[in-house]
Parts: C-alpha cells; structure tokens; sequence
C-alpha cells in the first residue's frame, strides 16, 4: 500500500513526533472504547451491573412482599429494554418495541432521537424545534471548529517548522475535533424526517387501536 509505505517513510523521518502521534492516537481509542461506548469491564458498566445483582438477590428474599418484587421486576425490564432499545424511558421502551417489529427496523433504531421523544396517550412524540436547534447549535459548533483550524493553521504555519505543520494539525483533530464531533454529533435532518414519517404512521395506527 502507498499510504502505508509514505507514512513509514516519514515516521523514518520524524521518529519522536511519529511515535507521540501514534501514542495520542492509541490513547484516544482507548478513551472512546472506555467511556463513550461504555463496553464490558469500564467502570460505568460495572456500577450498572452492581445494581442489577442488587435487583435479582431482591426476587430471592422471603421477607419482600408481592409488590415489592412486581417492582424489582420492572426495575429489570426497563434496564433489559433500555439495553435493547436505547430509550430508558419506560413508557417509551414498549412503543419503541412494537414500532420496531412492525415496521422490521433495527432495536435501537430510536435511540439517536431519545432526549427529544415521549410518550403521550399511547404515541410516540417527537420536539421537532429543540431537535431542531440542537442541529443548529451543532452546525454553529462545526463552523467554529473549522474557523478554529485555521486560526491553528497559521498560528503554526507562522511559528513552526514545515515538518511540524502536518503532524500539529493531525493532533488537533485527534484530541479536539473528532472526539468532540462524536459526543455533540446530531441525527441529520434527512436521517430524522425518515424517522419521523415512521413516527407519524404508527402514531396514526396507535390511534385506530
């Protein structure tokens, strides 16, 4: 492969600034693997996981009556759904379920939508205008981070070496904009009028039911 062979040339080349990027990179897909995917032994899941015991010893313990387990059941259920569904919302967790299998889309198909959806009399709602606004709020984001490259751009360009310019802007993008586009990232408007053509066909058979 040509890239592959440029870039070991060039780490041949710069073999301290090289390592140091490939070392920001390798903690960088350690970091997002750990805390935003929240994947098997990250701390997060295991306080999670803590609680779920918690709730199953609760299903064994003579003194607790009837109630008091119906509860710990559903306690469950809504974390078992919200695993499947993405939606932790307990009245929206059985919607998502039907909608899903009625229309053949993936389990957690609404769960870049969730902090704009609830449920109301039986229907799923969307908040079209703070949807709405997050996606501008994100479009802003993005052009001040591009307006910010730049600025970084002839900040360097000015101030560094030529072999440092390229390797200054890959770590600009490593440790700012990619990990900051992959926690504010919102569904697009195309993404999200195809969901909500979804929305406003099971709302309208939800209401013949």
């Amino acid at each position: 492969m040509p890239e592959l062979s440029v870039i070991i040339q060039w780490m041949d080349q710069y073999p301290k600034i090289g390592w140091l990027l490939l070392l920001v990179y390798i903690v960088l897909g350690v970091v997002r693997h750990r805390v935003i995917n929240a994947e098997s032994g990250s701390v997060f899941r295991g306080l999670l996981n803590f609680r779920k015991r918690r709730l199953e010893q609760m299903l064994t313990q003579p003194y607790l009556n009837e109630k008091d387990v119906r509860l710990a059941k559903l306690e469950l259920r809504q974390r078992s759904l919200y695993r499947l569904t993405g939606v932790y919302n307990y009245r929206l967790q059985d919607l998502s379920v039907i909608m899903c299998d009625r229309y053949g889309l993936r389990a957690g198909y609404l769960k870049p939508w969730r902090n704009w959806l609830k449920e109301q009399d039986g229907q799923i709602i969307f908040n079209r205008k703070w949807h709405c606004f997050r996606w501008r709020l994100f479009l802003a984001g993005q052009i001040a981070n591009a307006a910010l490259l730049a600025a970084f751009i002839v900040f360097i360009v000015s101030h560094a070496s030529a072999e440092m310019i390229a390797p200054l802007m890959m770590l600009f993008m490593l440790v700012w904009w990619f990990p900051w586009l992959m926690v504010t990232s919102v569904p697009t408007p195309a993404w999200t009028r195809e969901m909500d053509a979804y929305l406003e066909k099971f709302n309208g058979e939800q209401t013949r039911v």
